[in-house]
């Protein structure tokens, strides 16, 4: 039986484990093997010795680093022992990417795991930024480690983990390339998808395979993004669909540009969040102004990220205006050689560039006023598109 093993990885606080556990309690009749790696540290550290918890691991990484090597390379060398004799096809190994905290940094595997591991996919799971600050105010471990203060919790601090992360499994999957192991993608996956979507994403690729899903994110009324997740939930019958809305920083910086734009003075942002609408933070703008920026960046790189990896890409541009947005990921797939489906039910002749990019489906030139239509011809032209 061919096995497939799948590194799920990221920063840390960020809800992965909660969100995969929670995922798998939905995976009946899957043939899969879940290691949390941290598990096995402790049952190797208690071999030598040393009780490893929660609280305490990453006092003793930095304090101790070669043991904690020791005690890292011989957790994943029992973990891939475990897959080597297993008979399910799909393996997931859960561990954070880097973490630095103080003056030093915790290495969730390094490039020597990774050639004994062997992954074939990595997705790297993340939540809103916004979202890990609340998570850290919620565990009292950790909120005792910035004090018991939430002011404390920087966005600067929380999109900077992101990117260590990030840049980690990047560099290292780089290397393991040049090594000759094929790792098929690396996906920066929002763990605000339905955990459907997440299941067949890990088990059912071949059968759903990946598309994007592009529309234009801002500035809409709550009509239009009712239609948005409706023609989301359609298309998800038959692909595993990519959504950016997963993931999303952007509503902090808007509401940060609104209030600054009302008062140039203010000193202190408040934010309601996103998900629930009731609780509201309070953010120094300082901290919102320095994060801006690397959010910004970090929101095109995993939306261009979600495009190459995806085997199409469905625009749904329920919006007369051009999105800036929509145009460059366009842009992108056209550059991988993705197919691009567009649904754009104006008379209204769109952008000339919108146009070009949006008659490159495989088989008709031609963009779709009806969306049933359009899932109909992605659904009947999938076997060029998926062997693209």
């Amino acid at each position: 039986m061919k096995k497939e093993v799948i590194l799920l990885t990221g920063p840390p606080l960020n809800g992965r484990d909660e969100y995969i556990t929670e995922a798998l309690k939905l995976a009946k009749g899957e043939s899969y093997g879940y290691y949390h790696v941290f598990d096995w540290l402790r049952e190797v550290g208690k071999e030598r010795g040393v009780k490893i918890t929660r609280k305490n691991v990453l006092d003793f990484a930095i304090s101790h680093p070669d043991l904690m090597n020791e005690i890292r390379d011989e957790a994943f060398a029992r973990i891939r022992a475990e897959i080597d004799k297993s008979d399910r096809a799909f393996h997931l190994v859960s561990t954070p990417s880097l973490f630095r905290w103080g003056s030093g940094s915790v290495i969730g595997f390094t490039l020597s795991n990774l050639k004994l591991l062997r992954p074939n996919r990595v997705i790297i799971v993340l939540d809103d930024v916004l979202s890990v600050r609340r998570r850290i105010i919620n565990d009292p471990e950790w909120f005792e480690r910035f004090g018991e203060n939430p002011d404390n919790i920087k966005l600067t601090t929380l999109v900077m983990w992101r990117e260590d992360a990030i840049n980690h499994v990047k560099t290292l999957v780089h290397e393991l390339k040049k090594e000759g192991v094929n790792v098929r993608y690396v996906l920066q996956f929002g763990i605000r998808h339905p955990k459907e979507v997440f299941l067949d994403l890990v088990f059912r690729e071949k059968e759903k395979p990946l598309v994007y899903l592009s529309y234009p994110m801002t500035g809409h009324e709550e009509e239009y993004y009712h239609r948005v997740r409706g023609f989301y939930n359609k298309l998800s019958e038959h692909f595993t669909v990519l959504d950016p809305g997963a993931l999303d920083d952007w509503w902090v910086v808007a509401e940060y540009d609104e209030q600054v734009s009302k008062n140039p003075s203010i000193k202190r942002i408040r934010i309601k969040h996103l998900l629930d609408g009731e609780e509201e933070e309070e953010l120094d703008r300082e901290d919102i102004e320095q994060a801006t920026d690397i959010l910004r960046r970090q929101l095109v790189e995993r939306d261009f990220n979600l495009v190459d990896v995806s085997k199409a890409i469905a625009v749904y541009h329920y919006a007369e205006g051009v999105s800036a947005g929509v145009i460059s990921e366009m842009a992108e797939a056209y550059r991988t050689l993705a197919a691009i489906y567009l649904y754009y039910p104006f008379k209204r002749r769109p952008s000339p560039f919108m146009e070009f990019y949006g008659m490159q489906n495989p088989s008709r030139r031609t963009m779709f006023r009806d969306e049933d239509e359009m899932i109909k011809a992605m659904m009947e032209e999938r076997e060029y598109w998926t062997k693209a």
